[in-house]
């Protein structure tokens, strides 16, 4: 099974359970479209995360929910990583095909994510 596979399964995991709904699941999916276009080779469990991640914060928003933020200190640790400029041109990108408003506190956990995959 292919990454993008393996990431979609994951997502129909996630809406079969009721745990995601198909809103979710597609906009999710599409993500995943453009994260294989730009790193075809990323870490499968990395990916993974990265998308679970992303499909709970959207059913969080849907359902009006936050997270906790972020430390502060992991956040500037994060900043500091040579791909964190990628990883926030990717979000701006990833966030631009959804309608869904994505708090600091989500965008700032989606971006840890992305630095790590993007390493």
């Amino acid at each position: 099974m292919n990454l993008e596979e393996s990431l979609n399964q994951r997502l129909e995991i996630l809406l079969s359970s009721g745990v995601i709904t198909q809103r979710i699941s597609d906009y999710s999916k599409t993500v995943v479209k453009l994260l294989i276009n730009q790193k075809p080779e990323a870490d499968c469990g990395k990916a993974a995360m990265f998308i679970t991640h992303l499909a709970m914060a959207g059913q969080r928003i849907l359902e009006g929910k936050e997270e906790k933020p972020l430390d502060d200190q992991i956040l500037e640790t994060v900043k500091q990583e040579p791909v964190y400029g990628s990883a926030l041109d990717f979000l701006t990108n990833m966030l631009n095909q959804t309608d869904l408003e994505f708090p600091d506190t989500e965008k700032n956990f989606l971006t840890v994510h992305l630095c790590n995959l993007l390493m």
